[in-house]
């Protein structure tokens, strides 16, 4: 029986707003990275069905942006309808997250390693927090 998990996301940039949504996972014990798996491979695969169904790109709403996306939204290169591949995304997101670029938070705790095994329960919730960094010092 699939167990559901509610995630939500936070940042430190001002005016940020966050989204909640939830994953769903076989079974109740899981690992940071499974969390960042399904997560990046959801958000990923949601944004590729509605190019296909755009005649103009969609903004990406994912924990970390495609370089290519990136560029565009600086306005340093058209927008193109090429698919955000889920493997890179992901890679990406690990990266983040082993360089303290994003939090993950389980219920009020933070998490230390993307190994790290987590239970899933009732009133259990996953916070991602994008953190800035800071200019200047």
């Amino acid at each position: 029986m699939p167990v559901t998990l509610t995630v939500r996301d936070e940042s430190t940039t001002p005016g940020f707003e966050g989204h909640t949504f939830e994953l769903e996972f076989p079974t109740e014990s899981i690992t940071v990275r499974e969390i960042i798996r399904e997560r990046v491979y959801q958000e990923v695969d949601d944004y590729n069905r509605a190019m296909q169904n755009k005649a103009t790109p969609s903004r990406y709403r994912g924990l970390v942006s495609p370089t290519e996306l990136e560029e565009h939204l600086n306005g340093e290169r058209p927008a193109t309808s090429r698919k955000a591949d889920w493997k890179k995304q992901f890679a990406l997101a690990c990266e983040a997250y082993e360089r303290n670029g994003i939090l993950v938070l389980v219920g009020d705790r933070q998490t230390t390693a993307l190994d790290e095994t987590i239970t899933i329960a009732r009133g259990i919730d996953v916070t991602f927090l994008r953190l800035v960094m800071l200019v200047g010092g």
